[in-house]
């Protein structure tokens, strides 16, 4: 046996709450009101409307066809903050937006999706044209096309063509709406248009542009096109803020940024008289396949159509942030009593050892009397700081997997991930809680790979420590797993901080009372290597100013450097460590 020096169970306690504290006091700060600018005007000029929010719908399927009841539905909820709509497309329902517009005072930018398939973009231009025709006191404008050019569908001649024709067959304004940037790579565009419709998007742009200095991006963007292209009229097109989603270098997601955005653009807007459309009306599950979560979390109204924030006041980040302090406390609950009811059993069993055989000294150092409840408490609060802070990251996984996962492969990879994570963080818990109360010694973990073989062969569960050691090798897989993703395909991928922050730092107490690894674990070395180097090119390509992405990549290292350090770090000077497989 090798106990732990006199000191180290108290430090091990300390950080452990602290860990702890610090999980339990992440989901109280997202509880928290937030001052928030005041908007300019209690209405925006006009928002972006697709009616495909509810599960399942999308503008994939030329089938589906949203019902004008539906449609009349989702105005009425936006003219509660727009008296205008702006729409991409005229198929699946959508020629019914200017009927409904008119009924309920609304005004709408129509827009006609031009894309490769030239026979849909015949059928999508002759049918906003008519219906332009039909209701010019509702439509403000034609946009016909939208970011072609940035999705390079077409060539610019035949673009400026189906322009030119709906200038000519329409009584209204006609226009293109593309990213500033193309229609300064294309300037021969604007002599076609009436006016032009630009998107600035902070978030979106190759260099992100931070929240703090998103509105002055925008406004300089706007003066900008002015000076590029004197005397053509402008109308910002599309801009806002995501309330979910990864952060891009120092342009981080959020309810409370995008209030922020919203209504701090409003303000600049009404001062600066700048014409807009905001992106957008409601939140879009479907875009989450193409962008990642952020692409699904645009709107201002959620997609069941209630308004993300107050349109005065502070503004919380998570409301629900009870039920995250709700996780952690029930975690304490039940891992302390399931550590503390383990203890005592454990503790019972080397009573009647010792009986039995009272002259042999007892195996476990002479747990008895007082030595025996206070192991017992020890393991108790042990369990119960660990379980807080699993619980409290456990509720943040859950959230984190609610707004990334896209279907049911990604459901069921992350869901496997999250359960050997989170069974990786009590077993480690429960042994890190052994050691503490000096039950167990020191140990070199056996590797993954051969304790799963003697399960096998033995046909009997490997011990705590086995099941820990087995786990940790799931953990590393998972974490490799992130980083080959992220190496090859970042831009539209979260930091799934949640899903390690509670087993690394499990592993981490571990080490720190002795207990990792042993030399032969060489697939987890190999897997951590993986994890280290996916860490290094996260940083380099992310860069420092992404506080998402650093605190990952300190997860990711501590993970690596925690499984592949070859020795336990306490060692008693006088005695060799009991492996478990070293």
């Amino acid at each position: 046996m090798s106990p732990l020096p006199r000191q180290l169970p108290a430090i091990l306690l300390f950080l452990l709450a602290c860990l702890s504290a610090a999980a339990i006091a992440h989901w109280v700060r997202l509880g928290q009101p937030q001052p928030v600018a005041e908007p300019g005007a209690d209405r925006l000029q006009c928002l972006s409307y697709a009616p495909f929010r509810r599960p399942g719908e999308n503008p994939f399927d030329p089938a589906r066809r949203i019902r004008e009841d539906r449609i009349e539905a989702d105005l009425r909820i936006l003219a509660t903050r727009t008296s205008c709509v702006r729409t991409y497309s005229v198929q699946h329902g959508l020629d019914a937006v200017p009927r409904v517009a008119r009924r309920l005072g609304m005004t709408v930018l129509l827009g006609a999706w031009i894309g490769r398939d030239r026979q849909a973009n015949e059928l999508e231009l002759a049918t906003a044209i008519g219906m332009a025709r039909n209701h010019p006191d509702v439509v403000r404008g034609l946009i016909v096309g939208n970011e072609v050019m940035l999705r390079r569908e077409l060539p610019e001649a035949d673009l400026v063509g189906y322009i030119e024709r709906a200038r000519r067959e329409v009584p209204v304004p006609v226009t293109y709406a593309d990213v500033w940037e193309f229609w300064v790579k294309h300037p021969s565009l604007a002599p076609a248009v009436s006016f032009m419709t630009i998107h600035i998007l902070p978030y979106w742009e190759d260099e992100p542009i931070g929240i703090d200095a998103s509105i002055d991006h925008v406004v300089s963007i706007y003066r900008r096109m002015q000076a590029a292209f004197p005397g053509k009229a402008l109308l910002i097109g599309e801009t806002g803020w995501p309330s979910a989603g990864r952060a891009r270098r120092d342009a981080v997601p959020g309810r409370v940024e995008q209030a922020q955005f919203v209504r701090r653009f409003s303000q600049v807007a009404e001062r600066e008289g700048l014409p807009y459309n905001l992106i957008e009306a409601f939140d879009q599950p479907w875009k989450r396949r193409l962008e990642g979560a952020m692409g699904g979390y645009w709107g201002i109204f959620d997609s069941d159509g209630r308004l993300k924030f107050d349109w005065h006041g502070p503004v919380a980040e998570r409301p629900g942030w009870r039920s995250g302090v709700t996780a952690a406390a029930a975690g304490a609950a039940l891992l302390g009593l399931a550590l503390t009811l383990s203890a005592i059993r454990r503790a019972r069993r080397a009573r009647l050892v010792r009986l039995a055989a009272p002259r042999e000294p007892s195996r476990l150092g002479g747990i008895t009397g007082i030595t025996a409840v206070a192991g017992v408490a020890l393991q108790g609060l042990t369990g119960a700081l660990a379980g807080a802070g699993i619980g409290a990251m456990l509720a943040e996984q859950w959230h984190y997997m609610v707004l990334w996962n896209r279907g049911p492969l990604e459901w069921s990879i992350t869901s496997a991930a999250t359960v050997v994570a989170m069974v990786f963080a009590l077993a480690a818990s429960a042994l890190l809680a052994r050691r503490i109360a000096g039950e167990t010694p020191a140990m070199g973990l056996a590797p993954g790979l051969i304790v799963l073989q003697r399960w096998r062969r033995d046909e009997r569960d490997p011990d705590l420590p086995g099941w820990v050691a087995l786990l940790l090798l799931g953990v590393l897989a998972s974490a490799a797993l992130v980083a080959v993703l992220h190496a090859f395909d970042a831009r539209y991928r979260g930091f799934p901080l949640p899903l390690f922050a509670a087993p690394v730092a499990a592993l981490v107490l571990l080490r720190l009372a002795g207990v990792g690894l042993s030399r032969r674990a060489i697939e987890e070395r190999w897997l951590a290597a993986v994890v280290a180097l996916g860490a290094a090119w996260m940083l380099a390509k992310e860069g420092p100013a992404n506080p998402q992405a650093l605190a990952y990549v300190v997860l990711a290292f501590a993970l690596a450097g925690a499984a592949a350090w070859p020795r336990a770090i306490t060692r008693s000077p006088s005695s060799a460590p009991a492996a478990a497989g070293s």
